[in-house]
């Protein structure tokens, strides 16, 4: 695989990726260089000020999302400590996210491989591998039998390689010293168990399969100084079998603005306008698209999935007392792609922070430990670990129904209807990728099964076919036979709040905006929506990036 260095971040400030070329000196031309072969061969030191403060702003959305706990020591994070990697060795990880890592968090961030060009990646390793990696071991830890038995099997098995206590001198291979207690015991299982398929497996996967749990509890104490406890697990909503709710109709995405000239964009195709109704107590939402009723203000603190369940559970709302967690196609259905900092109705909707406004939804995602949450910063799409907080928002539907579960039926010309959307999907795929321009256009021009009026999905539209209950595809294969689970699909939405969404100011809420403001052809047209079917992730990439194209239109 070989990446174009016309690709942006999704985090960076666009102004400086796009005003700043590489300086000569700072990394070798890698136009046509296969990232799984690129070796990084500049130091930080190499890089221009604007350069290094690039890849420092690129780095912090990995802190605003999954290694913060890490870098504050909360000790049940499943995400690592990202500092004192030899860069080398950090670039490689996460070109090893290209789904060869299989298991949790990590299966989603091949966006990263994706989304930025190989120099980027470089730097970004470059600024990791500048900082120190914290050591903060518990007394009692260090003076218990288990961190003895430890430092026997790590220095019969391991330290040859990572050092003594797991604080590496060689390039080749990880310090372990004060890393996460539960990252390090999940990176043994998932070797031991084939999840971790990197370049490293195979050194790693029989040292792995030589030990049991109780050992990798003990290596963990060694390395890191403290006592490795599980993330706690529970029993939560599924969705399977659920019914869609009587009068269901499949909402727009609240996105209204112009990006280009080429037919076929999100805006071109509006038919259920966002709506809600507003109960006579104020407390409770109603959607008339879905038919859901909400809880419309968002827990003021933020819980961990348990707290959630409880939260939900414990509601009490307009004589309303069978309240639930909501499940993921339900909670995407509220957002409001047109506007983002918060990405939904902030009247129908209230205490929606502009940022850290992620909610929790369900069911489980790839891992027992992870679950799933919209960011309502800009409504992306991603799984977390259940040792995380979110914010809650309850729903509730007559008759126990939810949004969660299609009613394909496969036509058997090439199509199949969806008839809880309405939707007719194209049903095989040409194993072409475009990238967003040409994605329109192929499903503009598209003559397929007696039908010409084909047009790309918006991204509820995308995630609607997503089965949350199955990974590696998270697709019915009996429907969509030969999805990729390896490879994104383009929806014809735009990822309005754009790679700069942490740093440009905000614009008026779009109910405030002109006709001339809403016109937005080269201006925030950068990004586009996408669809995973390996987990159902949905994301904003760079337009340019390749990827897959599956079409749709209106079921007559």
């Amino acid at each position: 695989m070989t990446l174009k260095t016309s690709v942006t971040g999704i985090t960076g400030a666009l102004s400086l990726m796009i005003a700043l070329p590489m300086t000569a000196n700072a990394a070798p031309d890698t136009e046509s260089v296969s990232i799984f072969d690129y070796q990084i061969e500049h130091t930080w030191e190499d890089l221009s000020p604007q350069e290094q403060k690039l890849a420092q702003q690129m780095s912090f959305g990995c802190y605003a999302g999954c290694h913060r706990p890490a870098k504050e020591g909360a000790l049940q994070t499943l995400s690592p400590k990202l500092e004192g990697f030899d860069p080398q060795y950090f670039f490689e990880q996460i070109v090893d996210s290209d789904n060869r890592r299989k298991s949790g968090i990590m299966s989603q961030m091949k966006l990263k491989v994706y989304s930025q060009t190989i120099d980027q990646l470089a730097n970004i390793a470059l600024f990791y591998g500048t900082q120190e990696k914290s050591w903060t071991p518990d007394p009692e830890v260090l003076e218990s039998a288990s961190f003895q038995r430890g430092k026997e099997i790590f220095e019969t098995s391991c330290a040859i390689c990572h050092g003594e206590q797991g604080e590496s001198t060689s390039p080749l291979y990880p310090s372990m010293k004060g890393q996460m207690p539960a990252y390090i015991f999940e990176q043994m299982t998932a070797y031991r168990d084939y999840k971790r398929n990197t370049r490293d497996a195979a050194k790693m996967v029989p040292f792995a399969r030589m030990y049991d749990e109780e050992d990798y509890k003990d290596i963990v104490a060694y390395v890191t100084g403290n006592e490795f406890n599980p993330v706690k697990r529970g029993d939560f909503i599924t969705g399977i079998g659920m019914p869609a709710p009587k009068g269901f109709k499949m909402p727009d995405t609240g996105q209204i603005q112009n990006f280009t000239d080429i037919p076929g964009e999100d805006s071109d195709f509006p038919l259920n306008p966002l709506s809600y109704t507003i109960s006579d107590s104020g407390l409770v939402t109603k959607d008339n698209n879905t038919q859901l009723m909400w809880e419309r203000d968002s827990s003021r603190i933020w819980m961990n999935p348990f707290e959630a369940q409880d939260h939900c559970e414990a509601l009490d709302i307009d004589g309303y007392t069978d309240w639930r967690l909501p499940l993921m196609k339900e909670l995407a259905s509220i957002a409001d792609m047109g506007d983002f900092r918060p990405a939904i109705d902030m009247d129908a909707f209230l205490n929606m922070p502009r940022m850290n406004s992620g909610i929790w939804t369900f069911p489980q995602s790839d891992h027992p430990d992870h679950y799933w949450h919209v960011g309502f910063p800009d409504a992306h799409i991603m799984g977390q670990h259940a040792a995380s907080t979110k914010l809650v928002r309850c729903v509730r539907a007559d008759g126990g129904a939810a949004f969660h579960n299609q009613e394909y039926v496969d036509n058997g010309d090439g199509t199949v209807s969806d008839k809880v959307t309405g939707l007719l999907w194209q049903q095989h795929l040409n194993f072409e990728q475009y990238n967003w321009d040409d994605a329109l256009k192929y499903c503009n021009n598209l003559d397929y099964a007696g039908r010409t009026d084909w047009r790309l999905p918006n991204i509820k539209e995308g995630i609607s076919i997503v089965n949350y209950n199955k990974f590696s595809p998270s697709i019915d294969l009996e429907f969509f036979p030969n999805t990729p689970a390896d490879k994104f699909f383009w929806t014809s939405s735009t990822h309005i709040a754009g790679p700069t969404m942490f740093f440009r100011p905000l614009p008026e809420r779009k109910k405030h905006q002109t006709q001339e403001d809403m016109d937005l052809r080269g201006k925030f047209d950068i990004n586009k929506w996408f669809v995973g079917y390996q987990i159902g992730n949905g994301q904003g990439a760079h337009r340019d990036s390749e990827f897959w194209a599956r079409c749709v239109t209106y079921d007559d």
